[in-house]
């Protein structure tokens, strides 16, 4: 992935609401890599990231 789509993925999940991701992104694509993951597979790992983050700061509080 060049640094300009990480770049804009990064400013894109930013103005989503997507903190999660934002800040780890190179990690996540790496374990992407790493695991040989699809797209789906991909999405579904972001999306599962963000929601136990999420489910974590509401426990939190």
């Amino acid at each position: 992935m060049s640094d300009l789509v990480a770049d804009r993925i990064r400013a894109t999940a930013t103005r989503l609401g997507l903190p999660h991701l934002a800040r780890t992104l190179a990690d996540l694509t790496a374990r992407a890599d790493t695991e040989a993951m699809g797209y789906l597979d991909f999405l579904d790992l972001v999306l599962e990231e963000e929601q136990a983050v999420r489910d974590e700061r509401a426990l939190r509080s």
